[in-house]
Parts: C-alpha cells; structure tokens; sequence
C-alpha cells in the first residue's frame, strides 16, 4: 500500500490550544483535526473525507511573542473608541496577548485517504496551494511530498521514534511523556457561523527514542514510523 508523505516547514507558528485567550498555548505538533482540515481546504473539499493520518515533527524551541489585540463588541457610550462596520456600530477595544511560537518547526506526515483517487489529488494539488497551518498567518513550505510504499513488516527487533511524535497510548511499551485530548474531527454544520462541535481522542506526545509496539506501528519505504491516529473509519 503508498500513502502520502509530506514534509513542511513553519518559521513562526502556534497551534492553538482552545480555551487559552490571554495568553495563548500552543500544542506541540498540530492537531489532527488542524491537519485535516488543510487537507480537505488544498483539495477544496466540501464534505469530509475519511483518511489516516500520522503526525510528528520538532521544533528548535519555543518563545512568548507580545502582541496587541483589537477586538470590536457592541457600541459603549464611555469608550471613544466607535467604528462602523458595514452597517452596525461598534465599539473598539485593544490589550496586550502573550502568544506561544514555535521556532522552525519541521513535521512530516502520512496521509492515507480511504479513496485511492484523492492521495493523487492532493500529490498534484498541494504542490500549487498556499499552505495554512496553525493561525491564518502560518504559512508552511513544503519541504517534501512523495508517495511512499508500506512495509510489510518490520525487520528490527525494536522500534524507536525518531522524532517527537503523537502515538495512541496503547502503542507504548511503559507509558511516558505528555498525554493530550486532542480536536480529532467535528460533526457536520450547516454553516460557517454554527458552533462546531468536536469529537477528541486521547493520545500521548512522546519524544525521540521511545520504544514502541511493533503490533501498533508500521514503517514505510525510508523506515520512518507511522501511527495512525483515530478509528479504522479514518475519523
């Protein structure tokens, strides 16, 4: 079986996690639902599309930025600050965010749609989109993009991580590093304004050198680790 590999790179970036506004944290790796959500925008999908996906990367550090912030809510007769937009007249209001980035992070993922078809699409397709991950202001270079063969079985008698990866909790021998509840997929709206409601999946972020089942992994072509996140159904 060929399944997408694809390396990027980010020089500035933060994976938001939610529920953290005025000093905004960041996930150490992208979500699964961030990823697949660029996925299903470079192919201009408009219904969801079951696919595995396996995540990992490192970045060299990470650095709180300072950045101001200006928010518009309902008009306030004490504050001066009053813009139009469009037709309603709103208040204007600024503060100072602390924001978490990750220095040149570079992530590689495997990408396996339950359609064979959409794999060569997204092949073609990535390599003309600008892509997004993160914030709408983290634009991300492709490194690398090639189709890779699985294989069948794994020659060593133990493998490692190579580099920091999410891996389900069964996959690790002795439990360590960072467990997370992770945005994996939300259900269907009907449009851009409903409140998104998510389904998660527990994992944990692990670094390198992190001894693994071998039932619960595979190798592809170049011996780099994949482990797929989430449900056989691809959610």
């Amino acid at each position: 079986m060929k399944v997408i590999k694809l390396k990027l790179y980010q020089n500035l970036c933060n994976y938001k996690i939610g529920g953290s506004y005025g000093y905004v944290q960041t996930y150490p790796l992208p979500t699964p639902s961030m990823v697949k959500g660029m996925l299903h925008s470079v192919l201009n999908l408009k219904e969801f599309k079951p696919l595995k996906l396996s995540i990992q990367g490192e970045s060299e550090g990470v650095i709180t930025n300072i950045q101001r912030v200006y928010k518009f809510d309902r008009p306030r007769e004490k504050n001066p600050y009053r813009v139009l937009i469009r037709d309603s007249l709103k208040t204007a209001t600024h503060g100072i965010m602390f924001v978490d980035l990750h220095m040149h992070i570079k992530l590689v993922f495997h990408i396996c749609f339950h359609d064979e078809n959409l794999n060569n699409d997204l092949y073609n397709e990535i390599q003309k989109n600008l892509i997004v991950l993160g914030r709408n202001e983290d634009i991300a270079r492709i490194d690398e993009i090639k189709l890779v063969e699985i294989k069948t079985s794994i020659d060593s008698r133990t493998i490692k991580t190579k580099m920091p990866m999410y891996v389900l909790p069964e996959t690790l021998i002795e439990k360590s590093g960072t467990i997370f509840r992770l945005p994996f997929y939300y259900e269907e709206i009907n449009s851009f304004d409903e409140n998104r409601c998510f389904n998660y999946i527990d994992v944990f972020y692990v670094g390198k050198d992190v001894p693994l089942r071998k039932e619960y992994v595979l190798q592809d072509e170049e011996e780099d680790i994949i482990c797929w996140l989430g449900n056989v159904d691809g959610k």
